[in-house]
């Protein structure tokens, strides 16, 4: 095994899956019944955070400050459900299973570290058959800071009883890298370009590069075992 990893911690959304039109959908759904409308593109540039976040951000722009206080459970829960009953808009990135293998079979450890609901992470990594992969999986629902706040890192961190140089952590989104930079924990970048687009995009490459972190896109998972292994982090 290489230098220092012997845990792997992953993002989901753009990183091992494309949940982009369950939760592009649910979103644009939940916030239309409480009388928001908000297209595709405004709604793929709030991703990040979470449900609530999201949810937040287009209430409080759109209600009068007491209405989006007294609707935003309602209307956070109302997401989620209807992103659990998208479920089979979701995929998987190419590779992605054969990858987790892989993983398994040289002796690393795995979890998940994702702000999605826990609803919506159990459903999806199931059905797909990847729930088994993982020693651990913390979401949303797990944390009181949602990233770049690493707290969900720190969290799995301490499941495993390890040190922060043993992990390596990989996600697709700035969020994903500033939390891992705020710990000094190794990362990884998956430039999916499912969330992320254009000039941020190009800067999240940027930062990467400039931190040193190895980057695969969406047809690269499989090399991700081999980083690992031999990546001087």
């Amino acid at each position: 095994m290489g230098k220092n990893i012997n845990t792997v911690i992953f993002d989901l959304d753009g990183t091992l899956i494309n949940s982009e039109p369950a939760a592009l959908g649910a979103t644009v759904e939940a916030l239309s019944r409480f009388g928001v409308s908000a297209s595709d593109t405004e709604v793929r540039e709030q991703f990040g955070g979470g449900s609530r976040k999201i949810m937040q951000y287009f209430l409080d722009r759109d209600l009068d400050p007491s209405e989006a206080d007294r609707v935003i459970d309602e209307a956070t829960d109302l997401k989620v459900s209807l992103q659990v009953s998208f479920t089979d808009r979701v995929v998987l990135l190419p590779n992605a299973k054969k990858m987790l293998q892989e993983l398994k079979d040289n002796g690393f450890r795995l979890a998940l570290a994702t702000m999605a609901a826990r609803d919506v992470v159990d459903k999806v990594t199931n059905h797909h058959g990847i729930d088994g992969f993982f020693d651990h999986i913390l979401t949303a629902d797990d944390v009181v800071r949602v990233k770049p706040d690493p707290e969900v890192l720190t969290k799995t961190v301490e499941l495993f009883g390890g040190q922060i140089n043993g992990f390596l952590y990989i996600g697709d989104s700035t969020h994903d890298l500033e939390a891992a930079v705020s710990l000094a924990m190794p990362f990884l970048l998956v430039d999916s370009g499912i969330f992320v687009r254009g000039e941020t995009r190009t800067q999240l490459r940027i930062s990467a590069e400039e931190h040193g972190y190895p980057i695969v896109d969406r047809e690269g998972l499989l090399d991700i075992c081999e980083i690992a292994k031999n990546h001087h982090f």
